[in-house]
C-alpha cells in the first residue's frame, strides 16, 4: 500500500460555526486527519478556517437570494423572467466550477465529502456546479444529505419547468462517482421515493471520550458575565434561533417552571446547586439567528417579555471555538453546557439533532418535543428523557407565528423536571444515557464508517 498521504476535500457553504453541519464537518476533518490524512475545507466567505473560499457558495449573499425568490412560487417575487434566471444561474454554476477546478489542479483530492449542497434549495446553481466538478476529475464522492428541499414548504413549488427539471436531475444528482449518505431511516426512505436514489445511513456522532465540560478557569467568570447568580436554575438552549427550533416552547416552558420553582426552596439538585427563596429560572439562548430569520428572533424577545421570561441571549459571546483577544472572552458552546442544570430542545423537526446528543454527553436532563427522526430512530435506543410529547393527545398549534402546546402538556413536563432535578436516580439515568449514546453514536462509529469508505486501512 502507497505511503502517500490521502489528501480529502469537505465542502459546504458554510463552515466553522455552531450549527449542526458545521459541527459533524468539524468531527470528520478531526477523525480523517487522526488517520493521517490532508484534510481541506472549501466554503463560502462567512466561514471560519475555510481553506479555499469561493465567494458565490455564499447562499444569503449577492444574485443567490435574488435566484431562488424569483425561483420559488412561495416569494411571490417576479422581476426576473425565466431566460433572465437561467443566465444568472448558468453565471453562477460556471463561476463555482472554474474555482474549483483551479482548486483541483492545484491540490489533487483524492475524494470529496459534500455536506448538503446537493440537497439546499436555497442555493441551487452550486449542486450543478460540483456535479460537473466531481465528473471532470472523476473524484469519488461521499454525498451526505442533511436534510432535503422538498422538506421545506418554501422550495416544494419551483416557478418554471426549466427549475423543476434542474432540480430533478442535480439535487441530488445521480453519478457513479458518488455515494449518498443520510442522516435517519426517513431520510432514507424519501430519498429513494422521490429520486430513487438508494443511500446509507450515519447518524450524528459524538467524541464521548473527551474530557467532560466542567467548570475551569476560562469560563470561570461565565455566569458573572451573564448577571447569572450562583443559586439560578440554568436552562440551556443550545440551537441555532430558527423556527423550526420552536424555542417559543422553550420560553413558554421556562415561565412555568418558573412559577413552580417554589417547590424546590432549600433542597440541591442532582449536581450540588442548592435552590433558594432568590433562586430564578434563566433560560440561555446560546444560538446565532440567521439573517433572514431576525423577524423570529424579535419574536422570542417579546415573547419572554410578556412571560416575564429571565432569557440571556448570548449569541454573540458564543462561538464554535474560546477566544480571548483585547480583554474579550469569547465563549465555546461547551461552557454553556458546563453551567447549565437543564437542556431544553424542544424543536419541531431535526435531520437528527447535534444538540440531544451533546446533552447526552454533557449528563444533563433534557426537556425534548419528540420530533419524527427522535421518534422513528432515536428513542429506541432506550433513552431517559423530560418529554414535551408528540401525539393526537396534544397537538401542537400556531398561533401569531409561534408554536404553541396544550398548558397540560408543558404543566405535566414541568411536574416531572422537578422530580428530576432533586430525584436521587438522576445521576444513575443521566450515566445510563451516556453509555447507551456512547455505544450508538460515539467517534469510532464515524471512523469505521470513514475507514471503510474511503479505504483509509
Amino acid at each position: 500500500m502507497s505511503n502517500k498521504k490521502k489528501k480529502i476535500a469537505i465542502c459546504h457553504y458554510r463552515v466553522g460555526g455552531t450549527d449542526g453541519v458545521s459541527l459533524e464537518i468539524a468531527k470528520r476533518k478531526e477523525i480523517l486527519e487522526n488517520h493521517g490524512c490532508v484534510v481541506h475545507l472549501i466554503a463560502g466567505p462567512r466561514s471560519i478556517g475555510a481553506d479555499h473560499i469561493i465567494k458565490e457558495l455564499e447562499w444569503d449573499d449577492g444574485v443567490i437570494p435574488i435566484i431562488k425568490e424569483n425561483g420559488f412560487i412561495h416569494f411571490k417575487r417576479k422581476d426576473l423572467s425565466a431566460k433572465e434566471l437561467k443566465s444568472k444561474m448558468n453565471k453562477i454554476v460556471y463561476a463555482i466550477q472554474d474555482k474549483l477546478n483551479y482548486i483541483q489542479l492545484r491540490e489533487k483530492y483524492d475524494h470529496v465529502l459534500i455536506h448538503n449542497i446537493f440537497s439546499f434549495g436555497g442555493h441551487i446553481a452550486a449542486s450543478k456546479a460540483f456535479t460537473k466538478w466531481i465528473k471532470k476529475f472523476q473524484i469519488p464522492t461521499l454525498a451526505t444529505h442533511h436534510d432535503f428541499y422538498w422538506e421545506r414548504k418554501e422550495f416544494q413549488l419551483p416557478r418554471s419547468g426549466y427549475l423543476k427539471n434542474f432540480m430533478e436531475k442535480y439535487m441530488p444528482p445521480k453519478s457513479k462517482y458518488i455515494e449518498h449518505v443520510v442522516i435517519n431511516s426517513l431520510a432514507k426512505r424519501e430519498l429513494k421515493k422521490h429520486c430513487f436514489i438508494n443511500a446509507e445511513i450515519m447518524p450524528d456522532v459524538f467524541d464521548f471520550n473527551k474530557p467532560p465540560w466542567v467548570p475551569d478557569t476560562f469560563n470561570k467568570e461565565f455566569c458573572r458575565e451573564f448577571a447569572i447568580n450562583q443559586h439560578d436554575l440554568l436552562i440551556l438552549q443550545a440551537t441555532r434561533v430558527i423556527p423550526r427550533k420552536a424555542i417559543e416552547l422553550s420560553i413558554n416552558f421556562a415561565a412555568s417552571l418558573q412559577e413552580q420553582i417554589h417547590k424546590l426552596r432549600g433542597q440541591k439538585l442532582y449536581n450540588g446547586k442548592k435552590i433558594n427563596s432568590k433562586t430564578k429560572v434563566v433560560l440561555i439562548i446560546a444560538g446565532y439567528a440567521e439573517d433572514e430569520k431576525r423577524e423570529y428572533l424579535f419574536k422570542l424577545k417579546n415573547l419572554t417579555f410578556e412571560k416575564r421570561v429571565c432569557a440571556k441571549f448570548i449569541a454573540d459571546h458564543v462561538k464554535a471555538k474560546r477566544k480571548f483577544s483585547q480583554g474579550i472572552k469569547t465563549y465555546s458552546l461547551w461552557d454553556a453546557y458546563a453551567y447549565a442544570d437543564l437542556i431544553t430542545f424542544p424543536s419541531i423537526w431535526e435531520g437528527w439533532g447535534n444538540q440531544f446528543i451533546e446533552a447526552i454527553f454533557a449528563k444533563k436532563p433534557i426537556v425534548l418535543y419528540e420530533y419524527p427522526v427522535y421518534k422513528a430512530d432515536i428513542k429506541k435506543e432506550g433513552y431517559n428523557i423530560i418529554s414535551l410529547k408528540n401525539g393526537d393527545d396534544d397537538p401542537i398549534k400556531i398561533i401569531n407565528g409561534l408554536y404553541e402546546l396544550p398548558q397540560k402538556t408543558v404543566d405535566k413536563a414541568v411536574r416531572q423536571t422537578l422530580r428530576w432535578l432533586v430525584g436521587e436516580h438522576t445521576r444513575e439515568k443521566l450515566n445510563k444515557n451516556f453509555k447507551i449514546g456512547k455505544k450508538y453514536h460515539d467517534y469510532s462509529v464515524l471512523e469505521d464508517f470513514l475507514v471503510k469508505k474511503l479505504k483509509l486501512e
